[in-house]
């Protein structure tokens, strides 16, 4: 395994790794350094130091720092160069980060320097990306993803059953940097379906949802009686899928159409004046409530869990219950 060291200028470290933390879950190999004003280089050097000496003898070290030259760079430099197995890569940022704590698992020394360099270029968008260049062998631009899912083929098919729904999540931002980073890959789905009648009516919301997709995933933004039809579409037949949704209401209309639903993530749910606090990240209101009681009175499992790494914690009547307005 490969313990990461992240290191910048001021409190910088601190706080992507706290990011980072909000999306992966903590990471106990992941170790910050801050380089804080009328520090040197020798009380950097000393401070990896102190981390490495709590780390098994002569397992890998990567160093991500901010700026190449800076201090952190350079007292990284000077451990790593009396040090087998240990790199230091710069330009941190937070999409370099998550991928380099999702593979550091699996992936060699020399993967994971090629992993972050790779997302470091990759992750710099733009809002407005400028239209393809067909005149131009070199061009890069991806196309546009759908915002709706094929509809129905006229000619019959072979095919029979449903969609797998590998994860139904509950999660009022629907596709964001936890569901590309964290969510997509825990639960190895081919596509992302975003339900929401409102998103899926507003251009906008709807392209912004698309754009920050992971890139390898087909992604759609549909209305709750499209994602139905889709559901029952024997193209998508043992196809494994993301589903998500903002409010447990739209789970019970999904049941009642006919979508086969038996467990349901509820990761995350806005706060808004007069809701109650299910957790630190799940608020709701009365419809809210009353939608998760019939949801588990139809014999859905609900759970609380806002990244994947956290343990799951069971939602029953009993808490429901609790909840006075």
């Amino acid at each position: 395994m490969t313990h990461i060291i992240v290191a910048t200028h001021g409190k910088f470290s601190e706080e992507i790794v706290n990011s980072a933390a909000m999306v992966f879950g903590e990471d106990e190999n992941c170790h910050v350094v801050t380089f804080l004003p009328g520090e040197g280089g020798e009380h950097l050097v000393e401070k990896y130091n102190a981390i490495i000496a709590t780390l098994p003898e002569n397992e890998p070290i990567l160093f991500l720092v901010d700026l190449f030259g800076g201090s952190p760079y350079n007292a990284a430099a000077r451990v790593a160069t009396g040090r087998e197995n240990t790199d230091i890569v710069t330009g941190i940022s937070l999409p370099m980060l998550l991928e380099v704590l999702d593979a550091k698992d699996s992936a060699s020394l020399a993967e994971l320097v090629e992993t972050a360099k790779e997302v470091g270029v990759a992750a710099v968008k733009s809002f407005h990306q400028p239209k393809e260049d067909t005149s131009s062998a070199s061009s890069t631009q991806a196309p546009t993803k759908p915002a709706e899912p094929e509809k129905t083929p006229e000619k019959t098919t072979a095919l029979t059953g449903n969609m797998n729904i590998t994860l139904l999540r509950i999660d009022s931002r629907l596709i964001h940097g936890q569901v590309a980073t964290s969510w997509a890959k825990a639960v190895k789905c081919e596509a992302i379906f975003a339900v929401n009648d409102d998103v899926a009516n507003d251009p906008l919301r709807r392209d912004l949802l698309l754009q920050v997709a992971p890139p390898h995933l087909k992604a759609y933004v549909i209305p709750v009686e499209k994602a139905i039809k889709v559901y029952h579409n024997p193209k998508y037949a043992g196809k494994n899928i993301l589903w998500l949704v903002t409010n447990p209401s739209d789970i019970v209309r999904l049941i009642e159409g006919g979508v086969k639903i038996d467990k349901v993530n509820v990761g995350g749910m806005t706060y808004r004046e007069g809701n109650k606090l299910l957790s630190q990240a799940v608020a709701v209101d009365p419809t809210d409530v009353e939608a998760f009681k019939q949801l588990l009175d139809k014999g859905v499992e609900l759970s609380l869990q806002q990244v994947a790494a956290n343990p799951k914690v069971m939602l029953t009547h009993k808490e429901l219950n609790a909840i006075k307005f």
